[in-house]
C-alpha cells in the first residue's frame, strides 16, 4: 500500500475545528467546510431553510456578487460544490495547493453571506422547480415519505428540500437568522485532504476565519436534533398506486444502529454481499436474470441511528414472483447463510475501492470529514483494509440475528396497487 497518511486536528479559539489527512505522494489539496446543520435541525416551520441556504451561500457577500464568486472560483481552476443531508451542510473544492489561500479567503467571505432580497425571490424559484421535479419522478417521490414514516415523528425523517409549501413561507430574515445561529464557528470544521502543510491550513484558518464570532447561548432551547437512540421505528408492509409510476417500486427501511466501527464496517460488508454492487445476491437474482431492472442493498449511517433501505424496480407483473425471491433471500441471510468465501470476496471488493480512494484527495475528504465531524473518529486508508479483512463471519451474523432486512418498513408502488 501507499505511504502512511497522517491524520492533525485543532480548534481555534472560536472553536472552529480544522483537520487534515495529509497524503505524502498527493499533488492535489481537496478542503471541505462541514457545517453540523441538516434537515434534522429543522422545526417543520422551517422545513428546506439548510438547503435553501446552501444555496444562497454562493450568491455572494457585502464584497462580493454571485458573478464574482463564480468568476474567482474558475480563475484558480478550482472545481467547487456544496450538499445538503440530514445531518451536515458541505461546501467544498478540489484545487492545486498552491491555491489554498485564495480558496479559503472565497470561502470565508461567502460563507458570511448577504442574503439580497432578489436573489432570495429568484432562488426561491429554482428549489420550488427542484421539488416540484423530485415529487414527480418515482421512486425519489416516495422516499422522503418512506423516511418520515418509518422514523414516526423524529427530525431524521424530516425532508431535505422542504416542501412546497415550507419552502413558500420562508422569508430573507429567517435565512440569515439560521446563518448566524448554526454557521457558528462552533459548529463548523474545516477539513483538508492531499498535499497540505497543517500548520499553513491553521495560520489560514485563523486569519480569514478566525474573527467569526458564536452567538450568544439560547437557555432552555430544546432542539430537534434530539439523540435517536430509543426511537421506535415504524415498521410494516404497505402496497399502494402511484400514477407517475411506470415500473412497480419496492423500497424499505430495515432499523440497525451500528455503535461501533467495527459493526459499521460489517453492516458494509452486508450490503456488499447482498446487495451493494454486481457481484451481489440481488444483482444475480434480479438484474443479471432480467427480472427487475435493477435491486440494491446500503446501509445508512448517522450519528445515533442507521438502517439498511432495499430498491428494487421491476415490471408490475413480475412484482409477487420478485417479492418472494427477495424475502427468500433476506430470511436466508439472517438465518447465517452467508459463507465464508461470500465475506472474502466482499472484503476484497471493498478493500480495493477503499485503497483506489485513499490515492484521491476528492475521495478521502468526504469519507475522512464525515467521519470525524459525525462520529469523532478517524482512520486511515491502512486501519481501514486492515480491520475490514480481520472481520469474521461471527459478527456478520451478530448483525443479522437482529433481523435489520425482514423486520422493515416496506413500501410497494407502482401503476397499481399490487395485493400479496
Amino acid at each position: 500500500m501507499k505511504e502512511e497518511s497522517n491524520f492533525v486536528h485543532r480548534k481555534l479559539e472560536n472553536g472552529l475545528e480544522v483537520a487534515a489527512e495529509i497524503l505524502p505522494c498527493a499533488k492535489s489539496l481537496s478542503i471541505a467546510f462541514f457545517v453540523r446543520c441538516g434537515s434534522r435541525d429543522e422545526t417543520p416551520e422551517v422545513s428546506g431553510i439548510s438547503h435553501f441556504l446552501e444555496h444562497m451561500i454562493f450568491k455572494g457577500s457585502s464584497s462580493r456578487s454571485a458573478q464574482d464568486v463564480n468568476r474567482e472560483f474558475d480563475s484558480l481552476g478550482i472545481s467547487f460544490n456544496a450538499g445538503t443531508s440530514l445531518e451536515s451542510t458541505i461546501f467544498y473544492a478540489m484545487l492545486l495547493p498552491e491555491y489554498l489561500e485564495e480558496c479559503l479567503a472565497l470561502y470565508a467571505d461567502i460563507l458570511r453571506p448577504i442574503i439580497r432580497e432578489d436573489d432570495f425571490v429568484s432562488e426561491k424559484e429554482v428549489i420550488l422547480e427542484e421539488i416540484g421535479m423530485y415529487e414527480n419522478e418515482p421512486p425519489y417521490c416516495v422516499d422522503d415519505r418512506l423516511r418520515q414514516k418509518f422514523f414516526n415523528g423524529h427530525p431524521l425523517g424530516n425532508p431535505v428540500l422542504g416542501s412546497s409549501q415550507s419552502v413558500k413561507r420562508l422569508k430573507s430574515s429567517q435565512l440569515q437568522s439560521w446563518i448566524q445561529e448554526k454557521y457558528a464557528p462552533k459548529n463548523i470544521t474545516l477539513c483538508a485532504c492531499g498535499n497540505v502543510d497543517f500548520e499553513q491550513l491553521v495560520i489560514l484558518a485563523e486569519k480569514y476565519c478566525g474573527q467569526w464570532e458564536n452567538p450568544p447561548e439560547k437557555k432552555g432551547l430544546i432542539s430537534p436534533v434530539l439523540k435517536t437512540a430509543e426511537f421506535l421505528p415504524k415498521l410494516g408492509f404497505e402496497s399502494f398506486s402511484q400514477r407517475q409510476a411506470a415500473r412497480q417500486y419496492f423500497l424499505s427501511c430495515g432499523p440497525f444502529w451500528a455503535k461501533g466501527y467495527r459493526e459499521r464496517l460489517a453492516c458494509r460488508l452486508i450490503s456488499s454481499i447482498l446487495g451493494g454492487d454486481v457481484s451481489s445476491r440481488l444483482y444475480w437474482e434480479f438484474v443479471d436474470s432480467g427480472r427487475a431492472g435493477y435491486a440494491d442493498l446500503v446501509y445508512s449511517q448517522f450519528s445515533d441511528a442507521g438502517y439498511f433501505s432495499t430498491s428494487l424496480a421491476c415490471e408490475p407483473e413480475d412484482a409477487s414472483e420478485n417479492w418472494r425471491r427477495l424475502e427468500k433471500i433476506y430470511r436466508g441471510a439472517e438465518d447465517g447463510d452467508i459463507s465464508e468465501r461470500e465475506l472474502s470476496l466482499a472484503q476484497n471488493r471493498i478493500a480495493t475501492a477503499v485503497v483506489l480512494d485513499s490515492e484521491k484527495a476528492w475521495e478521502r475528504i468526504f469519507s475522512m470529514g464525515a467521519e470525524w465531524t459525525s462520529v469523532r473518529e478517524y482512520h486511515s486508508a491502512e486501519e481501514e483494509v486492515e480491520t475490514l479483512r480481520s472481520i469474521t463471519l461471527e459478527e456478520i451474523n451478530r448483525v443479522l440475528e437482529k433481523k435489520p432486512l425482514t423486520q422493515a418498513l416496506t413500501f410497494c408502488f407502482g401503476p397499481k396497487k399490487i395485493r400479496f
